[in-house]
């Protein structure tokens, strides 16, 4: 009984595809796209590195190619290029305009009090963060029982992670104070 059904179906099948593919499937009146032919692509142009047959002299603009070196005496001899004019690049008139260059050289005195000083500002930003880091790192866990418990671990590890970088940066700051400091 089976294989008479399938029979049946593939013969329906069968005959519903050779009708589609015959006759032009009818649209309701005024559903109809409206489309329109493109012309045909026009070929892409030839590749560079293909020589064309016509020539065309280079514009005057370009100057002459430089001469072949000459070989006189066992040495060869280039046509040395014009020196390029020394402007500056925008960004080297910026920095000059904003940082005038020193014109004198900086007095020691000066030198290394300014070293002093910003030693003693990363000495001073180093215990700060120390600080932050050991109240952060120390701090437990939360006491609010309607926060789940991996929320609790999560802010537990981020506490924890915030700690190490703000000991590890009061660490650098620390060193670099005493390269300041110690010369």
């Amino acid at each position: 009984m089976q294989d008479e059904s399938a029979e049946l179906l593939d013969s329906n099948l069968l005959r519903d595809a050779e009708s589609t593919s015959q006759h032009v499937a009818v649209a309701p009146a005024g559903d109809e796209l409206m489309t329109m032919r493109l012309p045909p692509a026009t070929p892409p142009p030839p590749p560079m590195h293909v020589a064309t047959t016509s020539t065309q002299p280079l514009p005057a603009s370009f100057p002459p190619p430089a001469r072949v070196p000459t070989v006189g005496d066992g040495v060869a001899y280039y046509r040395s290029a014009p020196p390029a004019a020394n402007r500056p690049t925008w960004l080297r008139a910026l920095l000059d305009s904003t940082f005038p260059r020193p014109t004198a050289t900086p007095d020691p005195n000066a030198r290394r009090m300014t070293r002093r000083m910003v030693g003693a500002a990363c000495v001073g930003l180093a215990l700060t963060l120390a600080l932050v880091a050991m109240v952060t790192g120390l701090r437990g866990a939360p006491d609010d029982s309607a926060m789940a418990p991996a929320v609790a671990a999560a802010l537990v590890i981020a506490r924890a992670l915030v700690a190490i970088g703000a000991g590890a940066f009061s660490f650098g700051l620390l060193r670099m104070a005493e390269r300041l400091l110690g010369e």
